[in-house]
């Protein structure tokens, strides 16, 4: 775990009551703003139906982040940099079979370093023990992220999830001490196979049926997919998200019922978005246009302050500062995020990266690897979007967007914007050489040791299709 140096930095903050608040974390897995109803979302198919009724009644006592992103858009680099505070450059856990290094100082260790009581219940593959996100854990379910060989996609963990938030709250919980409750929600994940009634809650005529099964892999899912067919699709994601909501108001109705509302902090976000067709590919792990990282953020504060709308530039690596700012704990480490607590700077920049790895069998019957190394810079309304070829670097390619102007990000004014795109590509460089610079400074968590049903398990979920060399 981490340096004992650091963690005997953690000393309680002055300002804040002696009664430190409970902290809830939730992340949902591949959650769109667009599809939350307190964001104007609406489903395509049946938009009478309410799509996040307890996600609305939360954001209306609590705070709306209306341009907050995620560093990434897949789901183990995106929680060790909403854990660390960190940018995936520094803690370089960024590839499937990379692990969280013990050196760094995860929000759970600074919180159980304080005195927090610490728990979290995950039901998704790549936040299993073996990536190193259980630091500073007291109690941390994982068991419910089975390690089915075929048909992976179609768990439906929301109802063991419930029942393991449940029993922490009601057995586990230890009255004397503040506690933080994370839960990663991994049902909107595809294949959107959502349970009865949600599979026909949100089908209407203008839905044409279609095998949901295989989703990231089945050719069918192609830019060639008719509306009728897509919009099946988007009544069955519509039904994953409803139902992932309903477990959430049920959960939010057992902290009321404790009598720990007022006194609980609850965030709730989602570790990346969902790509329906709008740059020509589906799901996620594939780019860094908004569509994969611009996420929800719902903070409802201790007490019900401050509640309403803020629309400045927010990443997920200012959840760690902010969480130990709710609890009154100074950082013990470095990072790289901004309190939500504190005053917003309207020059700040923000960060994407990704690594999107392809394994592929040549005609040798060699494993070669494939993809691109993705970064993004966004500062303002201008969004900068870098994108290079890993087999061949001199292929690569410069897009800039106002996406105030151009939220879809459609229309690149790279060549009409030169010095723009010359100022931020010249910061954005900056940042990531200051990045690795400090990854220097931690020993890296190296590569994880999966067994064998584990292997089956992420390559039945795509993230793995051969091994690389």
């Amino acid at each position: 775990m981490a340096a004992c140096g650091l963690l005997a930095l953690v000393v309680a903050c002055g300002s804040r009551p002696a009664t430190r608040p409970n902290l809830i974390l939730v992340t949902i897995e591949s959650l769109r703003p667009d599809h939350v109803g307190c964001y104007g979302g609406r489903s395509r198919t049946r938009p009478e139906v309410a799509l996040t009724p307890a996600l609305d009644a939360l954001a209306a006592e609590g705070r709306r982040y209306t341009d907050a992103h995620a560093v990434t858009s897949w789901t183990l680099t995106s929680h060790a940099s909403l854990f660390t505070g960190l940018y995936p450059a520094t803690h370089v856990t960024v590839a499937p079979r990379d692990k969280l290094g013990d050196d760094f100082v995860t929000v759970a260790e600074a919180l159980r370093a304080a005195g927090y009581q610490t728990a979290g219940v995950i039901s998704g593959p790549y936040l299993r023990r073996p990536y190193g996100l259980d630091q500073g854990f007291d109690v941390w379910v994982d068991d419910i992220a089975s390690l089915r060989t075929s048909a992976a996609h179609d768990d439906v963990t929301n109802p063991r999830v419930e029942a393991a938030l449940g029993a922490f709250l009601d057995e586990d919980r230890d009255p004397e001490r503040p506690f933080f409750l994370f839960a990663y929600l991994w049902d909107p994940h595809y294949d959107y196979l959502p349970p009865p009634p949600y599979d026909t809650m949100f089908v209407s005529p203008e839905c044409e049926p279609i095998d949901l099964t295989g989703y990231g892999t089945n050719p069918i899912f192609t830019a060639g997919i008719s509306d009728a067919q897509l919009a099946h699709v988007l009544s069955q994601y519509a039904g994953e998200i409803r139902a992932t909501d309903d477990m959430l108001g049920r959960l939010f109705a057992k902290v009321r019922a404790a009598g720990l509302w007022d006194d609980t902090a609850i965030v709730v976000t989602a570790d990346h978005g969902e790509e329906f067709f709008e740059h020509g590919k589906v799901g996620h792990k594939n780019t860094v246009y908004d569509e994969s990282v611009h996420v929800p953020l719902i903070v409802k504060f201790p007490g019900g302050d401050p509640a309403g709308v803020d629309e400045r530039l927010v990443s997920l690596v200012d959840l760690y500062p902010t969480l130990l700012d709710l609890a009154g704990v100074a950082p013990p480490a470095p990072h790289h995020g901004r309190s939500l607590l504190a005053a917003p700077q309207p020059e700040r920049a923000i960060f994407h990266e990704l690594l999107a790895l392809r394994y592929l069998m040549n005609d040798e019957q060699e494993i070669e690897t494939s993809g691109a190394q993705w970064r993004s810079i966004r500062q303002g309304s201008w969004k900068l979007v870098w994108e290079q070829d890993l087999r061949d670097e001199s292929r690569h390619a410069i897009q800039l967007f106002d996406v105030a102007r151009d939220p879809g990000e459609q229309r690149s004014l790279s060549e009409q914007e030169t010095a723009r795109v010359q100022a931020l590509a010249e910061a954005m460089v900056a940042r990531l050489e200051r990045f690795e610079r400090e990854a220097t400074g931690y020993e890296p968590g190296g590569r994880v040791t999966l067994d064998d049903t584990e292997v089956q398990r992420l390559r039945a979920l795509g993230y793995l299709v051969e091994e690389a060399p």
